[in-house]
């Protein structure tokens, strides 16, 4: 995955990257949209990777510490409902690119 973009904004720039990438109706400068375009990928990548650590977090521990593996199916909805999110931002970007 290219960051360059990504990689080469000051801070106020990145939080500017990040309200661009998961809100709606925002207006950002073509840089700030070239850098939400390259973070879509490592977002939803990363959500992915949490969402099998959880799963397998809840496979282990449902027969075992069911609190904890009840605690992890409610953390796994947000983890899902969250890639969704980003998943559906990250097409939006990219559609604006295009």
């Amino acid at each position: 995955m290219k960051l360059d973009v990504y990689r080469s904004c000051s801070r106020r720039e990145k939080q500017d990257v990040l309200n661009a990438f998961w809100h709606r109706n925002v207006q950002p400068s073509s840089r700030i949209h070239v850098a939400a375009y390259q973070y879509g990928p490592y977002a939803v990548l990363c959500l992915v990777a949490v969402a099998l650590e959880l799963a397998l977090v809840i496979t282990v521990s449902i027969h075992r510490a069911s609190l904890v593996g009840w605690i992890a199916i409610v953390l796994e909805g947000l983890v899902v409902l969250s890639l969704w999110w980003a998943v559906v931002r990250w097409r939006a970007v990219r559609a604006v690119s295009a």
